[in-house]
């Protein structure tokens, strides 16, 4: 095969899509902490069927529309890190793709290229053994085999078998997965879409999947017109821009000046765009779909803050809304939202400047991808956890402005350590601790620092190690989630009483689910 057209392209994402979704859980299960979370493989699955939906909405099905649509299909469903990672190697893939009717041998060169470097872009720190060492060197395979004429099946052959030699190494690269006995879990995901993708490439995909009988998607409800003086260097970086905000994207340009018309459900968007990039001549937005009941409300006052935190458990959601967060996105552990979630939560609060609780690590990229969206004056402070958000708000000044607020939340939480009680769900050995299935883990900072049969024996050697490490500590905070037993809960606080005759000790219902206990040492 020479060309690979839009329909041939269809089933390949759709291919893509089912593969990963068949395999998802044996992704989950590479994740190095061996806690109940699921996290990469469901994700990125989450994320590529936000994709595949929109491109089974997509009308002319041409190579560009497919493309366009899987990215800002993904984009807006990306979920946890990984999530985000994979939207932007396909939004590498938009770029490349764009304006094409067919992909050859040098499209896909260029997909892998640009794919990679959008992927990086993205990631503050990138860390080698991941599923960017992965998708790097399939770009550079793709660089060194590349051959106008070649077969494309034989051609990606060769690329997916360099991608699956490098997610091999990674254990090599990362002494985490090494010592796990584990590769990278979003690299693994990245390998299952791709071989998918080559599976429906020879056919092999499910004949009960209608690729034609698709809806066609709506345009978006906000015409907006504009001309704009830019610079000729410019050019791209704008119109490429714009089009991934768009449903539908037409423009002329000539001698620096730009005309174009552009459909959207979010026209804000686009003008924060404009009149970021180029001198404004000209702008009209007509709202082809209007809601007259609503457009005679009285538009909502802004207050100068507004507060936005993700939230799993009943106790934990009732403490941030006596903090009076404005926004609480169900989610975490085990469910992290999507960045179109966090995006609408954003545009719902009225207020100035907003601040957003991601509480988990793997809410951080999704939260920020958002906040890019947005015209709104929304940054993200980087919680890992919901008691953070609690630390953090009775550090927040209404007086002082969104970054030194930030600066000083930011600093109140970095002077906390927080222990995080779960049950390890196989064998295996972390940080040189060997933690057998069942038993339960102590996570203290993010690193796994004890584990035993008992659940409370474990919870009162994890805060002993925090307490021997932090001379300072005059509180402990326990949380106890949704399967703890409250009664045991109350003994455990008389032991750790006993224990630490210095320190108050609290205890407090938070609900969550997957940490028995979950405890702030302040």
């Amino acid at each position: 095969m020479k060309v690979i057209d839009a329909s041939k392209l269809q089933q390949m994402v759709i291919g893509a899509y089912k593969y990963l979704e068949e395999n998802k859980s044996l992704v989950d299960e590479l994740n190095v902490f061996p806690v109940p979370d699921g996290d990469t493989g469901t994700n990125m699955n989450m994320t590529m069927k936000s994709g595949v939906d929109k491109v089974n909405q997509t009308s002319g099905l041409s190579v560009e529309e497919i493309a366009k649509a899987l990215s800002q299909g993904t984009l807006m469903g990306a979920r946890g890190n990984s999530g985000v990672i994979l939207s932007q190697l396909v939004r590498g893939m938009s770029k490349t793709l764009k304006g094409k009717d067919e992909i050859g041998a040098l499209e896909i060169r260029d997909i892998f290229k640009n794919a990679t470097k959008t992927a990086y872009k993205a990631v503050m720190q990138p860390t080698e053994g991941t599923i960017l060492t992965v998708a790097r060197k399939m770009s550079e395979k793709a660089e060194e085999a590349f051959d106008e004429n070649k077969n494309l099946d034989d051609y990606l052959v060769e690329i997916i078998t360099e991608g699956q030699i490098a997610l091999d190494n990674t254990p090599k690269q990362l002494p985490v997965l090494k010592e796990a006995g584990v590769v990278d879990s979003g690299g693994q995901g990245l390998m299952f879409l791709l071989r998918g993708a080559l599976n429906a490439l020879n056919g092999d995909i499910d004949r009960d999947i209608d690729l034609s009988s698709s809806e066609s998607v709506e345009e978006g409800s906000y015409k907006i017109y504009f001309e704009l003086l830019i610079k000729e260097n410019d050019f791209e970086k704008i119109s490429d821009s714009i089009d991934s905000l768009s449903t539908n994207f037409d423009y002329e340009y000539k001698d620096g000046h730009l005309k174009a018309e552009a459909r959207s459900e979010y026209p804000q968007q686009i003008i924060s765009k404009i009149l970021v990039d180029g001198i404004l001549v000209k702008l009209e937005v007509e709202n082809t779909k209007p809601d007259i009941e609503n457009a005679v409300k009285e538009p909502e006052k802004l207050k100068k803050y507004g507060f936005i935190a993700v939230s799993r458990g009943e106790g934990f959601d009732e403490i941030l809304k006596s903090m009076n967060i404005d926004k609480i996105i169900s989610g975490g552990q085990t469910m992290n939202p999507s960045t179109e979630d966090i995006y609408k939560n954003i545009e719902e609060v009225a207020a100035e400047n907003i601040i957003i609780f991601p509480n988990n690590k793997n809410i951080i990229m999704a939260s920020k991808q958002a906040c890019q969206l947005t015209d709104k004056n929304a940054m993200v402070l980087e919680t890992r956890s919901i008691p953070e958000t609690f630390t953090a708000m009775l550090e927040f000044d209404e007086d002082e402005d969104l970054e030194e607020n930030i600066e000083n939340m930011a600093d109140a939480i970095s002077d906390m350590h927080t222990v995080e009680v779960s049950i390890s769900i196989r064998d295996t050995s972390v940080n040189n601790i060997e933690i057998k299935k069942d038993d339960y883990i102590g996570i203290l900072d993010g690193k796994i620092v004890a584990t035993t049969s008992n659940i409370e024996e474990t919870t009162r050697e994890a805060i002993k190690i925090a307490v021997d490490k932090d001379d300072d500590i005059s509180l402990v905070t326990l949380y106890y989630g949704e399967e703890a037993d409250k009664r045991k809960a109350k003994d455990l606080v008389k032991k750790l009483s006993k224990d630490y005759k210095d320190i108050d000790i609290e205890l407090v219902f938070g609900g969550q689910p997957v940490y028995y206990y979950q405890a702030t040492l302040e």
